[in-house]
């Protein structure tokens, strides 16, 4: 690879900086290059029979360099040492101008060789002891052709030793079992190609130093010796030295690495070490559901990736499928597992970083896995490779005019973090949090209690909505075969006007001044209004919902967002919708186009069946909105429908929000999902963004990678404050050649989300039965994959499922996704009716998703004393331990909650202790049917009621509150419908439209065997 200077930046790149680069380009540095080759080693395994050449660029090289001859012996084989080509290495300075013998670096000592390598000159500095007492030179009795470590220190501060060894840890981690640094096929170690190190150095942050390779590739640490520490050490420059230094440090005391040299020498140099033998796993029987509720896989990166502190990336916010990346196209094809990212952007709370930094070429922010070199002046983006000058205020304030430590920086410390805008990032100022609810108000949305629900859900979001500033703005259209208007004003009697003739082309505002209002001004007015919504139709059959969306697009001039109700089939010209039509009405799908560039998110909610779902809620899905469907609102469910919309409307939501996704090199986004407008292959459109939206992106392999890759999103967005932020999240993760170490690092849950997701969206545009036959295909080709490449049977037939350990739920994921409402195999239910199901499965986070997949079930009879009351420590709800999902579970004395995110069961056995049943439900009596599970907690005799209430609380907390799950009640002999509704949720027995999960099992040793997938 050739090791030419980084090619200056394209044209116009310096105009999208803040600050102009300074010195940039080549001959503006004054750095001294010296140029050294290290000899070979005989007594070293694997070190090849030539020295390859090492070039060190630093600005102290000369001052760190002492004259004295070369020793006996180094001497000869430095003059024999073949010559680099020319092409590898960059010009020499002129010594003649600054005339400086060449030093070697100190060699560690071999059998039979004098050390130190010479008696020290006059005027040579000596390293210090590590620590007090250390014997420098080494004392009689130490073992010959003992190595050392090379040991990182400065003039002004002492590095890590490497590697980092905690009480009772060893290297390299047995538990990851990874050698590092991973080699390729045919490769020697230590490695001899130029500018390649035997061992990874761990430093601080004040002297890590890469070297580049070309003009894009990612760069390795290079080996330094103690010598060369103090000439290429990355501190900040004098004027913002770190507050806290280590320690000053010389040799290691005799002994010190003899567990890390037995280690060194106990690891396999040819290969990874990753997979363990038993982490193959035969899958029999039922499975473990607590693995569910395990912490996600951690991502094990080479020592010394990331700056000392700082915190990797929250897995809510954004984790990968693998764990070790497959460094080739050609290994993750021969795989067959899915490469993808999910990203929740506003998953959990973000430090706030000073001021932005970003890179000149790839314009990447920076992050903590950058590099500082030449002497901490300048900054080696680790996406793309370009060193980037260190702007003054990263290392002094002019505000309190004061020199600060650039370590603090939040986006140096934390991988995910959030940068207040300036105005450079926006076009215009930033949107006021505006709203305009459009409901059916039509004869069919009265009778079946739609409007009633929505003006209930309005009045209560206006009541929860923070409007701290002031700033937010509300709009109400009523619509049924007309437009009704409602002309709101402080003080005064609201106004309705009615509008007979409606155009989905050109809607007509009839007071355009005070059809949309300020909140806290008309707060009263806008009350009543809601308040009376139900009873301002006219009671007709039709619902013009294309003209109400048009006009509130007119009201909404600098965007915001559309609530709509919907319980009557949209009528009109262009935005009818015939439930009987199999094809999808276009005009939502261009609407939503337009929405999306006017920064207009549109929340769509149904009421009812056959209401053309598939065709509108095209308005949420490229908007960034949500969909709710209710089958009917009667009794408890009203209060259900209230509550969900009310948090919907009133969580606080990032407007005209746009993504982008960044990757290393070799990498490329090549497929998104989720609810959003693609707006370029790398930039997504997100007029809104609410905390539990997710989004997948599926990775491709464009050519080999580095050891270390990164993704990068950013999202844009506004607050409902009114301020232009950034929220930047960085993950890190290790490539490997082998394709054991990719099945050991698997996230079997990151996986299966992905598999839905695109299952999902398949949906939209084929079959069912074509989404489900790829998904079990896919599945499939993963174990036959794991089989040929991992096992020993590798050809032959097996007689049980191997997996490995990482992989072990994924069957059950696949089964439950089979099972889900968008994907269950039904001829009675129309493609409108999983409009809803699709959505969620599109937009929500794994651990959301998951929670519907695979529900949990508690046994009620006999709950463990803490469960269901507040840790002491943490103060969070104790759950109960998971049971199995299977009829096997339930026994006629018992008492079980299934809890399954947005539904609730509760089975009563027929010998249940009435008493027990009494003190969950406040009555002796049990029906089948949904209830509201009552509060108890202020009464006595009720524990188990209080305990339960605080077990659904705690879930509902965790699902980010977006449902309020009512409890079906089903006795062991209720009512037929009930029980189907039971069995359906147990996803471990046999289904009318799946297997059982143990005939899952062997269906797929099956077809692996014959090869038949």
């Amino acid at each position: 690879m050739s090791n030419r200077p980084p090619p200056p930046p394209p044209p116009g790149s310096q105009g999208r900086t803040s600050t102009p680069p300074v010195g940039f380009g080549p001959g503006s540095s004054p750095l001294a290059q010296v140029q050294a080759r290290p000899l070979s080693r005989a007594s070293t395994p694997g070190a090849s029979a030539g020295a390859a050449s090492a070039r060190v660029t630093s600005p102290l090289a000369r001052s760190a360099v002492s004259p004295g001859p070369y020793p006996a012996g180094i001497h000869q084989a430095a003059q024999h040492s073949p010559r680099p080509m020319a092409s590898q290495v960059r010009p020499a300075p002129n010594l003649a101008q600054s005339p400086q013998p060449r030093q070697m670096p100190p060699q560690p000592p071999v059998a039979g060789q004098q050390f130190p390598p010479h008696p020290p000159q006059p005027g040579m500095q000596v390293p210090p002891p590590q620590m007090q007492g250390s014997p420098y030179p080494p004392q009689p009795g130490q073992q010959p052709g003992q190595q050392y470590l090379p040991q990182q220190y400065s003039t002004q501060q002492q590095g890590q030793q490497y590697p980092p060894q905690q009480l009772g840890q060893q290297y390299p981690p047995q538990q990851q079992g990874q050698q590092y640094p991973p080699q390729q096929q045919g490769q020697q170690y230590p490695p001899q190609q130029q500018g390649q190190q035997s061992l990874p150095q761990q430093f601080s942050p004040q002297a890590q130093e890469q070297h580049d390779q070309g003009d894009h590739a990612h760069h390795a640490r290079r080996r330094l010796y103690p010598q060369q520490m103090a000439a290429a050490y990355s501190a900040p420059p004098p004027a913002a030295v770190p507050s806290a230094q280590p320690g000053q440090g010389g040799y290691i005391v005799p002994g010190a690495t003899d567990g890390i040299t037995q280690q060194m020498g106990n690891m396999s140099l040819g290969q990874e070490t990753y997979m363990q033998p038993e982490q193959t796993e035969v899958l029999s029987g039922r499975p473990d559901l607590t693995d569910l509720d395990t912490a996600v896989p951690e991502v094990r990166l080479p020592p010394g990736t990331a700056c000392v502190g700082a915190s990797a990336c929250d897995e809510r916010v954004q984790r990968v499928t693998l764990g070790a990346i497959p460094r080739t196209d050609r290994l993750l094809r021969k795989t067959r597992l899915p490469l993808g990212l999910m990203i929740t952007p506003m998953a959990s709370e973000a430090p706030e970083a000073r001021d932005i930094v970003r890179c000149r070429r790839c314009r990447s922010y920076l992050n903590p896995y950058v590099t500082f070199v030449d002497g901490g002046r300048r900054w080696l983006c680790n996406l793309c490779g370009l060193r980037n000058d260190v702007l003054l205020s990263m290392d002094y304030d002019k505000e309190a005019n004061m020199q600060i430590d650039r370590w603090q920086r939040a986006d140096l410390r934390s991988a995910v973090v959030e940068y207040v805008a300036p105005v450079e990032y926006m076009v215009r100022p930033p949107m006021a949090p505006s709203v305009v609810f459009v409901v059916d108000v039509s004869h069919a949305a009265v009778q079946s209690g739609a409007a009633a629900a929505a003006s209930r859900a309005a009045r209560d979001a206006l009541q929860q909505m923070g409007d701290a500033d002031g700033r937010a703005q509300v709009g109400v259209i009523a619509v049924d075969s007309s437009l009704h208007f409602f002309c709101i004003r402080a003080g005064a009697e609201s106004q309705q006007l009615v509008v007979g003739d409606c155009d989905e082309t050109e809607a007509w505002l009839p007071a355009p001044n005070d059809l949309l209002v300020n909140l806290r001004e008309c707060y009263a007015e806008v009350d009543t209004v809601l308040e009376n919504l139900p009873t301002s139709g006219r009671g007709g059959v039709g619902c013009v919902l294309g003209a109400a969306i048009r006009a509130a697009q007119k009201m909404l001039t600098t965007g915001g967002r559309i609530v709509t109700v919907v319980a009557s089939p949209p009528t009109g010209t262009a935005a009818r919708v015939d439930p009987a039509a199999t094809e999808l009405n276009s005009w939502y799908k261009t609407m939503a186009a337009d929405f999306a560039r006017a920064q207009i998110a549109v929340d769509t909610v149904f009421v009812g069946s056959h209401l053309g779902e598939a065709s509108v809620a095209c308005l949420a899905r490229y908007t960034g909105g949500s969909v709710l469907q209710y089958s009917e609102l009667v009794g408890p469910e009203t209060g259900r429908a209230v509550a969900e919309i009310a948090h919907m409307v009133s969580v606080p939501v990032s407007m005209e929000s746009v993504l982008r996704v960044r990757a290393s090199r070799g990498l490329r986004v090549s497929s998104y999902y989720g609810s959003f407008f693609l707006r370029s292959m790398d930039l997504l459109a997100l007029p809104a963004a609410p905390p539990a939206h997710s989004f997948a992106a599926e990775i491709a392999i464009d050519e080999p990678l580095p050891p270390v890759v990164f993704f990068q999103s950013a999202l844009l967005h506004t607050t409902a404050q009114g301020e232009r932020r950034i929220r930047v999240a960085t993950l890190a993760v290790p490539t490997t050649d082998s394709p054991h170490t990719v099945f050991s690092a698997i996230d079997s849950r990151a996986v299966a989300t992905l598999l839905a997701k695109k299952a999902a969206d398949r949906v939209l545009t084929a079959r069912v039965a074509d989404a489900r036959e790829a998904l079990m295909h896919k599945t499939l080709e993963i174990f036959g994959a794991f089989k040929t490449e991992c096992t020993k049977a590798a050809s032959g037939a097996a007689t049980q499922l191997q997996s490995p350990r990482s992989l072990r739920m994924l069957p059950l994921l696949t089964l439950a996704t089979l099972r889900h409402p968008a994907l269950r195999a039904s001829s009675t239910e129309r493609p409108g009716e999983r409009t809803a199901d699709i959505a969620h499965v599109l937009s929500l986070p794994p651990e959301l998703l998951l929670a519907t997949l695979v529900p949990r079930m508690f046994s009620l009879h006999d709950l463990p004393p803490e469960a269901g009351l507040p840790d002491p420590a943490t103060g969070q709800v104790v759950l109960p331990p998971r049971r199995g999902l299977s009829a096997e579970e339930l026994s006629p004395r018992g008492m079980f909650l299934i809890h399954g995110g947005s539904d609730v069961i509760l089975w009563v056995g027929r010998d249940a202790d009435r008493a027990l049943v009494h003190s969950l439900l406040g009555t002796t009596e049990v029906r089948s049917g949904i209830i509201a599970l009552p509060d108890l907690s202020q009464e006595s005799g009720f524990e188990l009621n209080k305990r339960v209430n605080n077990i659904m609380r705690q879930i509902s907390a965790m699902c980010y509150q977006v449902w309020a799950p009512l409890i079906m009640v089903c006795p062991e002999d209720g009512a037929p419908h009930v029980r189907v509704k039971l069995a359906q949720r147990l996803v471990e027995d046999m289904d009318p439209g799946a297997p059982s999960y143990t005939q899952l099992l062997a269906q797929m040793r099956d077809k692996i065997n014959r090869g038949n997938f």
